[in-house]
Protein backbone atom coordinates (compact mmCIF):
# COMPACT_ATOMS: atom_id res chain seq x y z
CA UNK A 1 0.00 0.00 0.00
CA UNK A 2 3.14 2.53 0.40
CA UNK A 3 2.22 3.22 3.47
CA UNK A 4 5.48 1.47 4.91
CA UNK A 5 7.52 3.74 2.33
CA UNK A 6 5.11 7.17 3.00
CA UNK A 7 5.80 6.46 7.35
CA UNK A 8 9.50 6.26 6.20
CA UNK A 9 9.74 9.80 4.20
CA UNK A 10 7.66 11.00 7.15
CA UNK A 11 10.18 10.03 9.34
CA UNK A 12 13.18 11.48 7.68
CA UNK A 13 11.42 14.40 7.38
CA UNK A 14 10.50 15.03 10.89
CA UNK A 15 14.04 14.40 11.21
CA UNK A 16 15.68 17.18 9.28
CA UNK A 17 12.91 19.18 10.74
CA UNK A 18 14.68 18.85 14.67
CA UNK A 19 17.87 19.16 13.07
CA UNK A 20 16.93 22.22 10.93
CA UNK A 21 15.54 23.35 14.11
CA UNK A 22 17.93 22.51 17.04
CA UNK A 23 16.48 25.54 18.71
CA UNK A 24 13.15 24.87 18.67
CA UNK A 25 11.00 23.79 21.96
CA UNK A 26 7.32 22.14 21.17
CA UNK A 27 4.31 22.26 23.62
CA UNK A 28 1.41 20.87 24.08
CA UNK A 29 -1.66 22.13 23.25
CA UNK A 30 -3.47 20.15 25.89
CA UNK A 31 -2.37 20.35 29.54
CA UNK A 32 -0.71 17.07 31.26
CA UNK A 33 -3.47 16.48 33.35
CA UNK A 34 -6.25 16.64 30.52
CA UNK A 35 -4.47 14.02 28.38
CA UNK A 36 -3.76 11.73 30.89
CA UNK A 37 -7.74 11.92 31.79
CA UNK A 38 -8.35 11.65 28.08
CA UNK A 39 -6.34 8.71 27.79
CA UNK A 40 -8.08 6.61 30.58
CA UNK A 41 -11.46 7.68 29.69
CA UNK A 42 -12.28 4.35 28.33
CA UNK A 43 -10.72 2.55 31.80
CA UNK A 44 -12.73 5.02 34.04
CA UNK A 45 -15.98 3.97 31.60
CA UNK A 46 -15.55 0.33 32.52
CA UNK A 47 -14.47 0.92 36.46
CA UNK A 48 -17.87 3.49 36.65
CA UNK A 49 -20.33 0.85 34.80
CA UNK A 50 -18.66 -2.92 35.67
CA UNK A 51 -20.92 -3.52 38.22
CA UNK A 52 -23.97 -2.26 35.91
CA UNK A 53 -25.26 -6.03 34.51
CA UNK A 54 -23.86 -9.20 34.85
CA UNK A 55 -22.61 -10.20 31.63
CA UNK A 56 -18.87 -7.71 31.73
CA UNK A 57 -19.54 -7.44 27.83
CA UNK A 58 -23.29 -6.53 27.46
CA UNK A 59 -23.60 -3.31 29.03
CA UNK A 60 -25.65 -0.10 28.19
CA UNK A 61 -23.04 2.22 29.62
CA UNK A 62 -20.39 1.19 27.19
CA UNK A 63 -19.02 -0.77 24.19
CA UNK A 64 -16.11 -3.25 23.93
CA UNK A 65 -13.26 -2.30 21.82
CA UNK A 66 -13.54 -5.56 19.76
CA UNK A 67 -16.93 -4.93 19.06
CA UNK A 68 -16.79 -0.99 17.75
CA UNK A 69 -13.79 -2.47 15.53
CA UNK A 70 -16.61 -4.79 13.79
CA UNK A 71 -19.12 -1.67 13.22
CA UNK A 72 -16.36 -0.37 11.92
CA UNK A 73 -15.76 -2.95 9.22
CA UNK A 74 -19.04 -3.66 8.18
CA UNK A 75 -19.43 0.24 7.51
CA UNK A 76 -16.40 0.15 5.60
CA UNK A 77 -16.88 -3.33 4.10
CA UNK A 78 -20.80 -2.43 2.91
CA UNK A 79 -20.70 1.40 2.26
CA UNK A 80 -17.06 2.20 1.28
CA UNK A 81 -15.96 -0.01 -1.60
CA UNK A 82 -15.45 -3.09 0.19
CA UNK A 83 -15.17 -7.24 -0.35
CA UNK A 84 -19.31 -7.32 0.34
CA UNK A 85 -19.92 -4.87 -2.77
CA UNK A 86 -17.55 -6.12 -5.03
CA UNK A 87 -15.30 -2.99 -4.36
CA UNK A 88 -18.05 -1.10 -5.72
CA UNK A 89 -19.66 2.25 -3.81
CA UNK A 90 -21.18 5.61 -5.25
CA UNK A 91 -22.17 9.08 -3.79
CA UNK A 92 -25.08 8.09 -1.84
CA UNK A 93 -23.14 5.05 0.00
CA UNK A 94 -20.41 7.11 0.86
CA UNK A 95 -23.14 9.74 2.29
CA UNK A 96 -24.34 7.01 4.31
CA UNK A 97 -20.97 6.00 5.24
CA UNK A 98 -20.26 9.10 6.55
CA UNK A 99 -23.43 9.12 8.75
CA UNK A 100 -22.55 5.82 10.28
CA UNK A 101 -18.97 6.88 10.74
CA UNK A 102 -20.31 9.95 12.70
CA UNK A 103 -22.52 7.94 15.25
CA UNK A 104 -19.27 5.65 15.16
CA UNK A 105 -17.67 8.17 16.58
CA UNK A 106 -20.09 9.44 18.83
CA UNK A 107 -20.62 5.33 20.28
CA UNK A 108 -16.09 5.03 20.38
CA UNK A 109 -16.81 7.74 23.10
CA UNK A 110 -18.12 4.76 25.16
CA UNK A 111 -15.81 2.42 24.53
CA UNK A 112 -14.60 0.77 27.60
CA UNK A 113 -11.34 -0.84 28.72
CA UNK A 114 -11.21 -3.54 31.40
CA UNK A 115 -7.54 -3.98 30.96
CA UNK A 116 -4.40 -2.64 29.39
CA UNK A 117 -4.60 -4.72 26.29
CA UNK A 118 -8.18 -3.14 25.44
CA UNK A 119 -6.95 0.22 26.87
CA UNK A 120 -4.27 0.05 24.09
CA UNK A 121 -7.67 -1.57 21.46
CA UNK A 122 -9.44 0.94 22.38
CA UNK A 123 -6.99 3.96 21.15
CA UNK A 124 -6.07 2.00 17.98
CA UNK A 125 -10.04 1.71 17.04
CA UNK A 126 -10.13 5.90 17.41
CA UNK A 127 -7.09 5.75 15.28
CA UNK A 128 -8.78 3.38 12.86
CA UNK A 129 -11.53 5.73 12.98
CA UNK A 130 -9.64 8.78 12.05
CA UNK A 131 -8.09 6.45 9.13
CA UNK A 132 -11.18 5.24 7.79
CA UNK A 133 -13.19 8.56 7.85
CA UNK A 134 -9.71 9.65 5.92
CA UNK A 135 -10.35 6.95 3.50
CA UNK A 136 -13.86 7.84 2.55
CA UNK A 137 -13.79 11.26 2.32
CA UNK A 138 -10.84 10.95 -0.55
CA UNK A 139 -13.04 8.58 -2.47
CA UNK A 140 -15.87 11.28 -1.86
CA UNK A 141 -13.73 13.60 -3.46
CA UNK A 142 -11.86 11.36 -6.56
CA UNK A 143 -14.86 11.61 -8.98
CA UNK A 144 -13.82 8.23 -10.73
CA UNK A 145 -12.91 4.69 -10.40
CA UNK A 146 -9.23 3.84 -9.84
CA UNK A 147 -9.43 0.46 -10.81
CA UNK A 148 -8.08 -2.61 -11.52
CA UNK A 149 -7.63 -3.12 -7.61
CA UNK A 150 -8.78 -0.50 -5.80
CA UNK A 151 -12.17 0.96 -6.21
CA UNK A 152 -15.11 1.63 -7.85
CA UNK A 153 -17.04 4.45 -8.04
CA UNK A 154 -20.59 3.61 -10.46
CA UNK A 155 -20.98 6.78 -10.29
CA UNK A 156 -18.34 7.73 -12.01
CA UNK A 157 -17.32 4.25 -13.70
CA UNK A 158 -14.22 5.75 -15.29
CA UNK A 159 -10.63 6.31 -15.00
CA UNK A 160 -9.82 10.13 -15.64
CA UNK A 161 -6.15 10.38 -16.67
CA UNK A 162 -6.47 14.02 -17.41
CA UNK A 163 -8.52 15.12 -14.37
CA UNK A 164 -7.48 12.73 -11.51
CA UNK A 165 -3.59 11.18 -12.78
CA UNK A 166 -2.69 12.91 -9.14
CA UNK A 167 -2.70 12.12 -5.45
CA UNK A 168 -5.65 13.31 -2.97
CA UNK A 169 -4.01 14.78 0.28
CA UNK A 170 -5.99 15.70 3.01
CA UNK A 171 -6.12 18.11 6.15
CA UNK A 172 -7.83 16.99 9.50
CA UNK A 173 -8.43 19.96 11.77
CA UNK A 174 -8.86 18.60 14.95
CA UNK A 175 -10.96 21.68 16.45
CA UNK A 176 -13.17 22.09 13.56
CA UNK A 177 -13.09 18.23 13.11
CA UNK A 178 -13.31 18.87 9.30
CA UNK A 179 -11.67 17.32 6.31
CA UNK A 180 -9.95 19.55 4.00
CA UNK A 181 -9.60 17.28 0.29
CA UNK A 182 -6.95 18.78 -2.72
CA UNK A 183 -4.91 17.79 -5.59
CA UNK A 184 -1.35 17.11 -5.44
CA UNK A 185 0.55 16.93 -8.75
CA UNK A 186 2.03 13.28 -9.94
CA UNK A 187 4.97 13.49 -11.20
CA UNK A 188 6.35 10.26 -13.19
CA UNK A 189 10.08 9.41 -12.07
Amino acid sequence: SGSHAEGRMCAKSMVKYCMDNPDLKPELDTSVEDLVAQIYQPVKTYLEFKDYSTAIDINPHYITPKMLQFRLQKIMDEYVAGVATYYQTNGKMLEVAEEKLGMLKEDAMKMRAKDLHELLRAWENYHRILTAEAHMKHIQFREESRYPGFYYRADYNLVDEENWKCFVNSIYDKETKQWTCFKRKHVDL
